[in-house]
């Protein structure tokens, strides 16, 4: 019997009877009405079991099955009218598996097999294809973390270059074919083959409308804007972060557009989610090596497993020791990082998730001094270094990071749940590094200034809760999110000193120069908070090919800063807060006039952050709003998802300055951003793999100052008209997979193409960032040795070593691009 069970586990046949009142078992005829009949549905999402369960009453139908199979699956539920398939088609939509009917001995039987398989009514179930072995002991995965399509390799890493949903940045579980916004998903698979250790390498060559931005923050540019602020790990944002880890995420996800509705005040070009590894029932490690260009070595750990015998506590241990030095002087990096993670699941309706992070990094100050002559980049090689070396390499740069996170979710009712998300982090920051001043084009003299902070602190303290539910009114299905967040970010006292540093010249640098640099001390607090509620209401209607999204928000926001700053009583008496409040609408529709694909269009409206006057006064917050309209196709069996929208972005309140009178500013400005994007992912077939998006985007400014040519060019105002700094009107990326089989099985080879269009590199649009090609190319190996799963991979970028510029964020700091670099690793998993 024990056998029995274990090969009923592995087969997962489900054989469905018609049950009459006396309780005897009826058989139902493969072609019998009844599959076709339509009834109305309420069953929640959660634990497949339960939803087949249910499912099996509402249609008087006896299911037997191993109750193991399913123990650690999950189901989107099904709500509304539907068929007996139209039902079992949703129920286990997002599961990685479907279903068909076999007709055995004029017995129906429901066979669940991969969702690759083609159902065929008519076939025997002796011909079915067999499942393939269950990892019982795998993690209850939501339906965001499975790939159409794709297999499941060792740790939960998907085998795939698409998702089928991203529910952390959307906050609800429909698939992304079903929601009226862009979004794109980079999996755990992309990060490995791309061997992406940084966010700008995980996101700006694999997402369309993504380009790399230039400051001291992990930033980014999305549809034309920064990131800043718009950060977020598990839905909670990460506030004021360098150097962001990538060695803990499962995936990254990509919402385009203003998206202040569900996280909050933002930059209106769109929001990064990172989503956390989580503990695994079944044991797992894996150590990995990387090696590469300029002294790099990266070791990376993963373990995963249950703590207890009943696997109600599990684990995950990730952690990363990183050192490299670079191709520009002086400069060299160390990280180290631990994220230890619990998951407590003592009932199968509650499961909460405790994350840990420490990270302590020292690294040579590198932001960008690289300055312009006439209308392009000098002509200097891209490894020099424009700081005070002295300083930089005798004062290294370091922060330590400690944060600390949970998130919970209670299924407290059938299709209602209760999710809280809250975390503190604590971050000790050491800065040291020199700005660019005036520049002579006919000598090479820069002056600089120096910004020299002993020690802050950033204290950031966020939290969510959110209520879903699914319920029917008539003919209409909801899916209600209500919502409520606040964060609140203190940087308590902090000394800075900003002294004026030796000029160095360009062509002929002196780096031993003895600097001042306690000089010119400022004393400073600053913190920002807000509170926010929101409700959203997801209503699909005519048999779900219509769904019509509903939303709003209300924010209370306070940003405080030190309006004087000569001596910390002034900065601790002058410390005030100016207070915004306001209210964002959002609205989206879904058309779907067949299963594989989607026509959709929203409008939504964002409040982004205050900004400050020179003369210390907060002005009114930032505006951005969006009209967005596109299709998006499934191709290849669900295998290929295909996106294509056309957007319309304008953000007001822009911060003007009097071009007479530097120290008035009003708040007239407006910039637009309006364009069209395209994004492929997934698979063509077992083999084949691609990821392909291209962008064409027009960001420039509408209203600004009305000023001569010669005061925009020394004073850098932006002129209505003037396009917003390296900003590339066209660019895309390709990159394609082969995953051989038969006798080569196990080798994978990977290139990629990266086209990208001039720009133009200030405010005042006085130089040109030539338009660059770079190629990348990837080659691995996986096999079994003594039992473990060992995988020796090479990546190689900027295979032609082609000198370019990614963007700039003035005349004299352009951001240089990296030389040609090999990156190798060996992986080894058990």
């Amino acid at each position: 019997m024990a056998q029995q069970e274990h090969r009923d586990a592995h087969a997962l046949e489900f054989q469905a009877h018609r049950v009459n009142g006396a309780g005897c078992a009826l058989t139902i005829p493969p072609q019998d009405p009844s599959l076709d009949a339509v009834k109305t549905y309420a069953i929640p999402a959660g634990p497949m079991s339960g939803a087949l369960t249910t499912f099996a009453e509402k249609n008087g139908l006896h299911l037997l099955y191993d109750a193991r199979a399913t123990h650690r699956l999950r189901s989107p539920g099904l709500v509304g009218s539907h068929s007996l398939r139209g039902g079992l088609d949703r129920l286990l939509m997002g599961t990685g598996y479907a279903y068909r009917f076999a007709d055995v001995d004029g017995n129906v039987s429901i066979v669940l097999a991969q969702a690759t398989e083609t159902r065929n009514d008519a076939t025997p179930i002796s011909s079915a294809t067999p499942l393939p072995a269950i990892d019982i002991g795998a993690e209850a995965r939501a339906p965001e973390s499975r790939n159409a399509g794709a297999g499941q390799g060792p740790g939960d890493r998907h085998t795939g270059y698409r998702a089928d949903t991203a529910s952390s940045a959307l906050k609800m579980d429909a698939p992304i074919m079903q929601t009226p916004v862009s979004v794109q998903v980079v999996t755990r698979q992309t990060l490995d083959d791309r061997q992406a250790i940084s966010m700008t390498d995980a996101l700006v060559t694999n997402v369309s409308g993504v380009q790399p931005s230039q400051g001291f923050f992990d930033v980014l540019k999305i549809r034309g804007f920064g990131t800043f602020g718009n950060t977020f790990k598990n839905g909670l944002q990460e506030n004021r972060y360098r150097y962001l880890d990538t060695t803990n995420l499962q995936s990254i996800e990509v919402l385009k557009g203003p998206a202040a509705m569900l996280f909050g005040r933002l930059e209106p070009g769109g929001v990064i989610n990172m989503v956390v590894k989580r503990p695994l029932e079944t044991p797992y490690y894996s150590v990995e090596q990387q090696v590469g260009s300029y002294g790099l070595t990266r070791t990376t750990l993963d373990a995963a497993g249950p703590l207890l015998e009943d696997k109600s506590v599990l684990y995950r241990f990730n952690g990363e020791f990183y050192r490299t030095d670079s191709y520009r002087d002086f400069v060299s990096d160390q990280n180290v990082f631990l994220a230890p993670t619990v998951t407590l699941h003592p009932i199968e309706q509650f499961r909460m998730n405790i994350d840990f992070e420490y990270q302590n990094r020292n690294w040579v100050e590198n932001y960008p001094i690289y300055p312009a002559i006439g209308g392009s980049p000098a002509n200097i090689p891209s490894s020099r270094y424009l700081h005070p070396a002295y300083l930089t390499t005798g004062m290294n740069d370091h922060f330590e990071k400690k944060r600390i996170a949970y998130d919970f979710t209670y299924d407290f009712a059938p299709g209602w749940s209760l999710t809280n998300r809250l975390s503190y982090a604590n971050l000790g920051t050491r800065v040291l590094n020199a700005f660019p001043g005036t520049f002579n084009q006919a000598t090479g003299v820069l002056t600089r200034t120096g910004t020299y902070n002993p020690g802050f602190t950033d204290k950031t303290f966020t939290t969510n809760l959110d209520v879903k539910g699914k319920f029917v009114t008539g003919p209409f299905e909801h899916s209600l999110l209500v919502g409520f967040d606040y964060f609140n970010w203190y940087g308590p006292m902090l000394t800075a000193f900003n002294p004026p540093l030796s000029s160095i010249n360009i062509y002929a640098p002196t780096y031993w120069q003895f600097e001042n640099i306690y000089r010119n001390p400022q004393f400073l607090q600053n913190g920002a908070k807000w509170t926010g509620v929101y409700v959203q209401d997801m209503i699909s209607f005519f048999d779900d090919s219509v769904h019509v999204l509903l939303g709003g928000r209300y924010d209370w926001a306070e940003t405080y800063l030190s309006r004087f700053r000569t001596s910390p009583y002034l900065a601790a008496a002058t410390y005030w807060a100016s207070y915004d409040k306001g209210f964002n609408p959002r609205v989206g529709v879904v058309y779907q006039p067949q299963p594989w694909i989607s026509l959709y269009g929203n409008f939504t409206r964002g409040m982004s952050a205050n900004n400050v006057t020179t003369l210390g006064e907060t002005l009114p917050p930032q505006q951005g709003e969006q009209f967005e309209g596109g299709v998006k196709i499934e191709l290849f069996d669900k295998r290929l998802l295909a996106t294509m929208a056309y957007f319309d972005i304008t953000k007001t309140n822009i911060p003007v300055t009097n071009p007479s009178n530097a120290s008035q500013t009003s708040t007239i400005g407006r910039a637009r951003s309006q364009g069209f994007e395209f994004d492929l992912t997934g698979r063509i077939d077992d083999n084949w793999s691609v990821i392909a998006n291209y962008t064409h985007d027009d960001v420039r400014t509408i209203d600004g100052t009305a000023t001569d040519p010669l005061t925009a060019y020394t004073r850098q105002i932006a002129v209505s008209g003037s396009k917003l700094l390296a900003s590339p009107r066209n660019y895309g990326n390709i990159w394609i997979k082969y995953d051989a089989a038969d006798e080569l099985k196990g080798l994978s080879l990977g290139g990629g193409l990266t086209v990208v269009e001039s720009s133009l590199g200030d405010t005042a649009n006085s130089f040109v960032l030539p338009g660059y090609t770079l190629l990348d190319g990837m080659i691995a190996y996986t096999t079994k040795i003594e039992g473990y799963n060992v995988t020796a991979q090479l990546n190689v970028k900027n295979i032609t070593d082609t000198v370019y510029y990614p963007t700039a964020g003035s005349r004299t700091t352009i951001v240089t691009g990296t030389p040609r670099t090999f990156l190798g690793s060996l992986r080894m998993e058990f």
